[in-house]
């Protein structure tokens, strides 16, 4: 239905008058069917993913208009205008939302906002270890900014106000990591929590600083860990399915299966050993709770 749906939007925008009238001469006749254009996009984004675009109509709106605003047919397919404009939006709209949850109640510049935003992105796509004078250099570089004001940017990570630690109703403290990392399910802690969404950007955060060759198997270790966890909670699957260590695979397989996948197993997929899938795994929770321990 959706994909129907969805079709019969791109018809719309495709076979719109809007760009054959003038603005001037015609303009009663641009006018409406400019707004028509902007409703035949909103619904079109609808059509594609509701729950993932509905909360930005705002957004969509203002974008829809400057794009029908600024729109020549020399710039090709109008849809495919618009698109590539959304999603440039979209990604300033959540990179924006992520450093206002990742960071709230610390105050940063315009300034300091952009170059965190930045810094994240660098660390995600390079595929090298963060902490290397490598990575340090190229991130300098790209940015034209100096290293020094890259080791600044890596602190101001550690400044997050989040930790892999909670107290429960009954006043007792535990771990999260150590609870998914043994399988207890039991007490649910982590589906209950107000904050359970800024764990689960903690495991992103230092996820997103490993080495590439590590990150295929952390992501399945991480996905089987939370899979039968989240799996009956919508809004925290939801979010979790948006994070870069998620994968589908393991957790439909973990679900399938009604427990974790062995580590053992894991690393047989990645073609290590499982000893050394069990070092990496400590590794990546040691860092978790350096970079906790490193908060203010």
């Amino acid at each position: 239905m959706v994909s129907f749906e969805k079709d019969e939007y791109e018809k719309l925008i495709d076979s719109s008058s809007l760009f054959t009238l003038d603005k001037e001469k015609e303009r009663t006749a641009y006018k409406r069917e400019a707004l028509k254009m902007v409703e035949y996009l909103y619904c079109y984004l609808m059509a594609i993913n509701k729950s993932k675009y509905e909360p930005y109509g705002v957004e969509i709106v203002d974008t829809a208009k400057r794009c029908i605003k600024n729109y020549n047919l020399e710039s090709g397919r109008f849809l495919n205008y618009f698109t590539s404009a959304w999603k440039k939006t979209y990604g300033h709209v959540i990179g924006n939302e992520l450093i206002k949850e990742t960071y709230k109640g610390i105050h940063f510049t315009d300034g300091e906002e952009r170059n965190l935003k930045k810094y994240m992105k660098l660390a995600h796509t390079m595929g090298i270890n963060t902490d290397s004078p490598e990575f340090d250099e190229r991130v300098a570089e790209a940015m034209g900014i100096s290293v020094n004001e890259v080791d600044v940017l890596r602190k101001m990570i550690y400044v997050k106000p989040t930790s892999d630690s909670y107290t429960n109703d009954e006043g007792k403290e535990f771990s999260i990591i150590n609870q998914i990392d043994c399988g207890e399910y039991t007490g649910e802690e982590l589906v209950n929590l107000e904050n359970s969404k800024e764990f689960l950007d903690l495991l992103e955060l230092v996820y997103d600083q490993l080495q590439a060759r590590q990150k295929p198997m952390i992501a399945m270790l991480i996905t089987t860990k939370i899979a039968v966890l989240i799996n009956e909670e919508t809004r925290i699957y939801e979010y979790a399915k948006q994070k870069a260590y998620y994968d589908e695979d393991i957790f439909i397989e973990s679900l399938r299966r009604g427990e974790q996948i062995p580590a053992k197993e894991i690393a047989g997929k990645c073609g290590v050993l499982e000893a050394s899938a069990s070092r990496s795994w400590k590794t990546f929770k040691d860092k978790i709770k350096t970079g906790n321990g490193r908060r203010k």
